[in-house]
Order: C-alpha cells, then sequence, then structure tokens
C-alpha cells in the first residue's frame, strides 16, 4: 500500500538539513566518558559533557546501519521482520499501574506481567512478546530485569523486548538470551530480542543509556533508538521545532551505534508528542502525536531505516470513547504513515502510566483491523470476479456464491470480540458492553493458555542462573 506522507520530499530535506547544524553548532551532552571518547577520536569536538558532531560524519554513519532486519523467535514461524514494508506490533512498555474491571486500579506485580506476557503470545496480532509490560512492584528492583526476561523467554516463544535501563541490565539480557539461543556470537547472527535506548530531552543522553547502548552495540544487539521530545515544553511548540529536536536526538545515538559497531541493526524511533498547556503536561492521545508518527516515519525513510512510532495510545484514565478514538487515531497514523515497529500496541491508558487488561483486548482487534488494511489488495482475474458479477447479474446475491465460500476467511477480517447481532439477539446475551466482553475474553484466553515447549537442558540451565539470581 502506499503511504500518507505529511511532509513533502523539500522539508524533510529542510528538517534533515536544520538537524545537522543543530548537532553540529549547538551540540548534543553525553554524559558517559567512554561515549565522548569514542565521538572525539570519529572527529568530533567535546567541550566538558558537550560533543558537536559533523554533519558528514552523522551521514556517513548512518548510512552504515541496515535498512531492515530480522528478530528470530524460538518458534521459527514466529520470526519478524523489522523494515522494508513489514509492521510488528507489541504491547505496553512501562506502565507502574494495571487496571482492570474486577480489581480496579493499583500497582503492578509479577504475576500481572506474567499475564500480560501471556496474552501476547496467545494472541495472533501481538507479533513481539513485550518488554516491561508493567513494572512488578512486588519484587526487588534488582530481580526486576531478570524475572521480566525470564518470562518473556519461557512463557512465550515469539521474539521479546531487552533491558532499556542500563549497561548492567543490558549485560544480563545478553547473558540470559545467549544461554537460550545459542550463545553470544549466534545471537549477533540471529538477535531474539530489541530493546530501547532512550534520549535525555532536549539534547541530551544519560550515562545508562548510553551505556546501554554501547554495551548492545559491541553485542550486535537490535535497538530502538528513541526520542520523546514534547512540543512546547522540551522541544519548540512547532511541530518542525519539535522535529528538529528529535531527529537529531535519534541521530546522534544511531551515529555512535555505528562507531562502536558498524553495522548495528537499529530502529529510528520517534515518539514526541504535545504538551497538553491548560496542565503542563505530556498529551500521547493529541493530534499532535499522530502528526509526528507520520513525520518519524518519513524521516526514516529519508535515511532508509526502520521505524518505530505510534501506539494505541491515550490520555483516557478508563476503558471509555476517549480511550477508543484517541488509540485508533494513534494506530491509523502508524498504518498509513508506514511505521515498521509499533511500540504501545496494546493495553496503555493515562499517557503511558496505567497497563489495562480490558484494553489489551480491544487495542488488539485494532491490530488486527490495522493488519487487515496493512496487507493491502493484489489484482487478479481471480479477485475482480467479472465471472461472478455476470452470473449473479443483477437482482441477485452473492452469500450462497461459490466465489464466496473460496474466498471469504482469507478476505474478511474476523473480529476476536465479534459482535454481529441484532439488537435482540444481543439484549437476550445479556447487552454487554465491549469493557465487559474484553474482560471476559481475557480471562477466557488465560485460562486456555499453555506453555510453549523449551528444550530441557536449556530450561535446567535458566532455571539454574535464575537460582542463582534470586538467592
Amino acid at each position: 500500500m502506499g503511504y500518507f506522507e505529511y511532509f513533502s520530499g523539500d522539508d524533510i530535506q529542510k528538517i534533515h538539513e536544520a538537524t545537522l547544524r543543530v548537532l553540529e553548532k549547538t551540540g548534543i551532552d553525553f554524559k558517559y566518558e567512554p561515549a565522548r571518547a569514542l565521538m572525539a577520536k570519529a572527529g568530533c569536538r567535546v567541550d566538558g559533557q558537550r560533543v558537536f558532531i559533523p554533519g558528514k560524519l552523522v551521514e556517513e554513519q548512518v548510512a552504515k546501519a541496515p535498512s531492515h532486519f530480522t528478530l528470530h523467535a524460538r518458534d521459527p514461524e514466529k520470526n519478524v521482520t523489522i523494515g522494508k514494508d513489514h509492521i510488528a506490533f507489541m504491547p505496553c512498555y512501562g506502565a507502574p499501574f494495571v487496571n482492570c474491571m474486577d480489581k480496579g486500579r493499583r500497582p503492578g506485580t509479577l504475576e500481572d506481567f506474567n499475564n500480560f506476557a501471556k496474552l501476547a503470545y496467545a494472541i495472533p496480532h501481538m507479533d513481539i512478546t513485550g518488554g516491561m509490560m508493567t513494572e512488578p512492584n512486588d519484587i526487588p528492583v534488582a530481580l526486576r530485569n531478570a524475572e521480566r526476561l525470564y518470562s518473556a523467554m519461557t512463557l512465550s516463544d515469539k521474539p521479546f523486548m531487552g533491558a532499556g535501563t542500563n549497561r548492567e541490565d543490558a549485560r544480563q539480557t545478553i547473558e540470559m538470551a545467549s544461554r537460550v539461543f545459542g550463545g553470544r556470537e549466534e545471537l549477533a547472527k540471529k538477535p531474539p530480542f530489541v530493546s530501547i535506548l532512550c534520549s535525555l530531552t532536549p539534547l541530551a543522553y544519560d550515562d545508562k543509556m548510553l551505556g546501554a547502548i554501547m554495551e548492545y552495540a559491541e553485542a550486535g544487539m537490535p535497538q530502538l533508538i528513541s526520542s520523546l521530545s514534547i512540543a512546547g515544553a522540551t522541544a519548540p511548540v512547532t511541530m518542525e521545532g519539535t522535529l528538529v529536536v528529535q531527529n537529531a536526538e535519534v541521530l546522534a545515538g544511531i551515529t555512535l551505534t555505528q562507531l562502536v559497531r558498524e553495522g548495528t541493526p537499529v530502529v529510528f524511533a520517534g515518539s514526541s508528542s504535545a504538551t497538553a498547556m491548560r496542565y503542563g503536561t505530556l498529551s500521547i492521545g493529541a493530534p499532535e502525536m499522530a502528526i509526528n508518527t507520520a513525520a518519524t516515519a518519513q524521516m526514516a525513510r529519508f535515511y532508509n531505516l526502520p521505524c518505530r512510532g505510534g501506539g494505541a495510545l491515550t490520555d483516557a484514565k478508563r476503558v471509555d470513547s476517549q480511550a477508543a478514538y484517541e488509540s485508533m487515531m494513534s494506530m491509523m497514523a502508524s498504518i498509513l504513515g508506514g511505521i515498521n515497529f509499533v511500540l504501545h500496541a496494546g493495553g496503555i491508558l493515562e499517557g503511558y502510566i496505567t497497563a489495562s487488561y480490558e484494553k489489551f483486548i480491544i487495542d488488539s482487534e485494532i491490530c488486527g483491523m490495522c493488519k487487515r488494511i496493512k496487507r493491502g489488495e493484489q489484482i487478479t482475474s481471480e479477485k475482480l470476479a467479472e465471472e461472478v458479477i455476470n452470473q449473479v447479474g443483477p437482482g441477485g446475491e452473492y452469500l450462497t456464491n461459490m466465489h464466496t465460500f473460496q474466498h471469504f476467511k482469507q478476505e474478511l477480517y474476523t473480529p476476536l470480540l465479534e459482535e454481529k447481532d441484532n439488537f435482540d439477539a444481543w439484549t437476550k446475551k445479556g447487552s454487554l458492553s465491549m469493557e465487559q466482553r474484553a474482560n471476559a475474553k481475557y480471562k477466557e484466553i488465560l485460562n486456555a493458555y499453555e506453555a510453549p515447549g523449551m528444550d530441557g537442558g536449556v530450561k535446567k540451565d535458566l532455571d539454574a542462573y535464575m537460582k542463582r539470581i534470586r538467592n
């Protein structure tokens, strides 16, 4: 399918040129000495923590990153291509709270995290198991990364997300994945996970993110190099100015990855949005978020890189009409704009703060619909159906035609939460709202869950590692 383009080609070129001027004249703070040393060795001017990056160096290094790559699942049938014309959905990320109709809003637990991992595994529209889908507040911080990774690799056989916290957690992620996927060298050849590393907007990276970027790059592990600039707060209030800040941060991070290890897979990751000026807070349900998503995809195509953006994003506090229209707006911007990697594709409420069980199911429905739209059409004589049209003729019907029976399963999307009965039939079934049906659906999926198999020797080794960590 073709892509919606918010800016013209000339506009994108101007944003690129402005970005290079900012990186060279204004510079960016790198709060990690090894990163500054590497940038200085490559020809950057360094003044304290400030790094001034020549435009030529940026263009040379960004060009070394691959245009696409594959995440390799334990089940090869679930491998995921990141880039080209592909799109991959993964669930919520980083929410400290969870919400459901039965228990309300509360701090997330390890059980909640495991439940979301099971749902992401069981629902076909989710391509990647997830990262920190909710914070497991009931276990010590020091254990959270290892427990999350253990769950992601044992409860699902899809690709997953690594730690996006610091260098030590990055090392642990690589070590644990090496035990399951055949060692460090095999990881570099067939990476099973991708991690998100974020700038400290405006125009900075802290020591934790830079350390993790370098650790992953040394191992050849894919990374989302991400910026969340906030128009009117951490970036200029104009969409163009916000794009320049976002672009500068992302390109600086990508430049570092390629200086560490040429060819490291990266995703050009933009998640910038606007300030709700009346409150001075981030708004992810704003139309400016959708604008940035489309523009991020354009910038990534300009650099021939895979891109991340969008999601089922909302500022709503509950699963309501606001959650529905904001989420679908954001997801459609991802689909029509050409985003490859959709983080927060399921479950997010309250501007990243809360993960909702019911919304996870409803958002999965949105993902399925969007994948159907994304699939596009292929014109063939069979699909044009001229013979069938001539056969049925004026005033006929196609419901019982053999052509319909042959093609409807492939042509028409089948909803997870199908409710197409008439009013009387719907009333007899209890007049259930979408939220009530989503509540029942997630419980049905969890009750039917069966863990995918894992090699006995690999599981034993991983369990032994976890025993040492827990003790």
